[in-house]
């Protein structure tokens, strides 16, 4: 019986300390949010596919560089003989009216006008553009997690403020209940605070809502589903956080770190490629080759081997040819100057995502300046109205008035941590 007893508590102890691991799997941090939207979302996934066909559409072009072996066979049989002869206008003799053929060939490519070293570079440069093109759709997932992060969290700490304001008119309404039911306050007064408190109710139900659609939006976001069972780990800090200075890059030193700047520089290499191989089309090719050879058409099996040499001089492809040239120089001149002119456009977006995360944080500065003068006022407020110096009516907007400047911080951390992230982001500092 004892030993029964003790297997009923060690069963017991492993589904509570499962329960506490899941408990504890719930709640999520932002980097491990960050990290399942890169594991799971669908873009991130495609654009890994899309990067690991780059690589084998350069291993494709290696291949390029080695000889195109065939084999061919041919077997045939006609109903009239395929040479006739008329002998002397007395007798007519035909021959071959069924055969075999059948071949190997090799043919090496030796000069092709650079069309095949100009692929090979041009594959690899695919392969580092589909690359820079995941990084791309990564900082993408991790801007737009965080952004569903922090409204998650701005909307939890807004709630919070919310349940503690109806606290504060329950407590207000007790004591006006009080107040009237001793014939000191009008029974209007109570009505007022009651009203009030109804429409913070009112509101809570828009902010569960709201709270409930971000953590649908962040949980499908993650590869969770839309019902996913989590909580974030986060909490809006009374403190304001120091301003990142550290974080600052001038625009022209962070533009060669940026994925979007890389691709421009990609560009042009691609368009320079593109057109050397256009040129290499205009150009003699040669091909050295081998090869055995079979055939039994005259019922006798005879083969043989042959060394062969191929020259294709394309003398009319230069007509057309030499217009293709000037269309690639066209496009090669088109992505010098978008390198040029997109960079430029590039360093103002990166200047504007620093005053943006520049003003973010004075915002928080100023709100947090605005909690510390409205809760003195609610304090005086509550004073005066206790000692019959005021109205209910003002101190129900001395206490709206401490609510809204504790919302506008919770807003304006919220709006600091996405500017910072999209300037982490701009500037090329998340690798």
């Amino acid at each position: 019986m004892r030993s029964f007893k003790l297997a009923i508590l060690l069963v017991f102890a492993m589904v509570v300390n499962i329960s506490k691991a899941n408990d504890t799997d719930s709640i999520l941090s932002l980097d491990r949010c960050v990290e399942l939207a890169l594991a799971n979302n669908a873009s991130g996934r495609n654009a890994s596919n899309n990067t690991q066909a780059a690589v084998e559409l350069r291993k494709e072009a290696f291949t390029k560089y080695f000889p195109e072996v065939s084999i061919s066979g041919l077997a045939f049989w006609t109903h009239n003989d395929v040479l006739e002869y008329n002998i002397l206008d007395i007798i007519e003799v035909g021959i071959i009216n069924q055969g075999k053929m059948a071949s190997v060939q090799a043919m090496q490519p030796v000069f092709m006008g650079g069309q095949i070293i100009n692929g090979n570079k041009l594959a690899e440069v695919g392969e580092e553009v589909a690359r820079l093109r995941q990084r791309q759709t990564n900082d993408e997932l991790r801007l737009t997690t965080e952004s569903l992060y922090w409204k998650l969290a701005t909307l939890k700490a807004t709630r919070q403020a919310l349940l503690a304001a109806v606290a504060t008119l329950d407590t207000l309404d007790s004591q006006v209940k009080v107040a009237v039911d001793a014939g000191i306050a009008m029974r209007n007064d109570l009505l007022k605070v009651q009203l009030k408190r109804n429409s913070y109710r009112t509101e809570m139900v828009d902010l569960d809502n709201g709270i409930k659609l971000v953590k649908m939006l962040l949980g499908q976001y993650m590869g969770l589903g839309t019902e996913g069972d989590f909580d974030i780990a986060c909490d809006v800090p009374h403190d304001v956080p120091a301003f990142p200075s550290e974080l600052y890059i001038p625009g022209e030193s962070a533009l060669p770190m940026t994925a979007d700047y890389q691709l421009l520089q990609k560009n042009v290499e691609a368009k320079k490629l593109e057109k050397r191989i256009e040129i290499g089309k205009n150009l003699p090719q040669v091909a050295l080759g081998a090869g055995w050879f079979y055939h039994d058409l005259l019922k006798q099996n005879h083969n043989f081997g042959a060394i062969m040499v191929g020259v294709n001089i394309p003398l009319s492809g230069w007509w057309g040819g030499s217009h293709a040239i000037k269309r690639k120089s066209l496009e090669l001149d088109n992505a010098n100057n978008e390198l040029v002119d997109l960079g430029e456009k590039l360093e103002i977006e990166m200047q504007d995502k620093w005053n943006n995360l520049t003003a973010a944080h004075r915002k928080m500065d100023i709100a947090v300046e605005g909690i510390a003068e409205s809760k003195e006022n609610l304090r005086l407020n509550r004073l005066y109205y206790e000692a019959g110096m005021s109205t209910v009516t003002d101190l129900l907007e001395a206490e709206a008035g401490h609510k809204e400047s504790i919302d506008e911080y919770i807003a304006a951390y919220g709006a600091f941590r996405v500017a910072r992230s999209a300037y982490v982001i701009t500037t090329g500092q998340t690798e």
